[in-house]
């Protein structure tokens, strides 16, 4: 149901506009992780205190479509994507700024004979030469401009109300860095809490075409929250929780949620949520938290 309300508390946005609500699960989901964090925080582990995280991917589980490739539902356009919108812009040394259609076969053929790792990893490396603080100045108008408004609103409403908590939110995803790390200001966070493929970048701010590992893809996921992990606990000096982790591909993202099952907590549990997710695996029936959702900001 769409009610005409005015945005406020965490969603910061503009002015009065026609909204979807959130569905149901976001706030069970919600009290349940807060429930966990109170049981651990009453725990002797926590004497000094503890920090908390939460851990999500991207594209599909916070933004409907994918950021890079675009969003297009029965057979029509929602949103072209940031490799399109880039390559069009002048961005890539690789393609002409009318060459996305070359690209975009030459993307999906590498996909389909080398595999995904090969083909995401790809991505950020057409843009081999161009400064880093150019294209993320250019996706960052495009998330406030375009895709902010294609954000799910229950993902939105369980990822602000934890932040307004004190559990900090971590974003890891298989898109180019220089793209998902441009959509912290339309999420309230700092760019150092979002984690894409990054490439190496020169003295001079131009982007390379070295890859920097790990590759946040699949376990390369589950890596780099351990790290997250691991940073944390190194800077805080306390011990360090991740309280709930959400994805929406049994493929790519059950590695960092079974990551965050297998946590040792003094009290309560970990959750991990799996969106719009479709038929589990056998191996993983039951494992996580399956929620559909489909209302967004706009």
């Amino acid at each position: 149901m769409r009610t005409a309300r005015c945005l406020v508390g965490f969603i910061l946005s503009i002015v009065c506009t026609d909204v979807q609500a959130a569905e149901a699960h976001a706030a069970a989901l919600l009290a349940q992780i807060l429930e966990s964090k109170r049981a651990i925080e009453n725990s002797p582990a926590c004497t000094r205190g503890c920090v908390f995280i939460s851990a999500w991917d991207f594209d599909g589980t916070i933004l409907k479509g994918d950021a890079s490739e675009g969003l297009i539902e029965n057979d029509k356009m929602g949103y072209p994507g940031l490799l399109q919108m880039s390559i069009e812009a002048g961005y890539s040394s690789v393609y002409s700024k009318q060459d996305f259609k070359r690209f975009w076969r030459d993307y999906q053929d590498m996909d389909r004979k080398q595999g995904h790792i090969p083909a995401y990893t790809y991505l950020p490396k057409i843009l081999k030469g161009a400064r880093f603080g150019d294209v993320q100045k250019f996706a960052a108008r495009y998330y406030a401009t375009v895709l902010q408004s294609y954000y799910f609103k229950s993902s939105i409403e369980i990822f602000q109300s934890l932040r307004q908590s004190g559990v900090t939110p971590y974003i890891i995803s298989a898109a180019p860095h220089v793209f998902v790390s441009s959509a912290g200001p339309t999420l309230y966070i700092d760019e150092k809490q979002i984690f894409g493929i990054a490439v190496a970048v020169n003295a001079d701010g131009t982007l390379t075409d070295r890859v920097i590992d790990p590759i946040p893809y699949a376990e390369g996921k589950a890596k780099r929250l351990s790290m997250i992990v691991d940073q944390e606990k190194a800077r805080s000096k306390k011990p360090v929780y991740v309280l709930a982790a959400f994805g929406n591909s049994y493929h790519t993202d059950s590695k960092f949620l079974l990551w965050t099952l297998g946590q040792k907590t003094p009290a309560g549990k970990p959750t991990s949520v799996m969106i719009n997710g479709g038929v589990a695996p056998p191996e993983l029936s039951g494992m996580f938290t399956e929620v559909t959702q489909s209302a967004l900001l706009r």
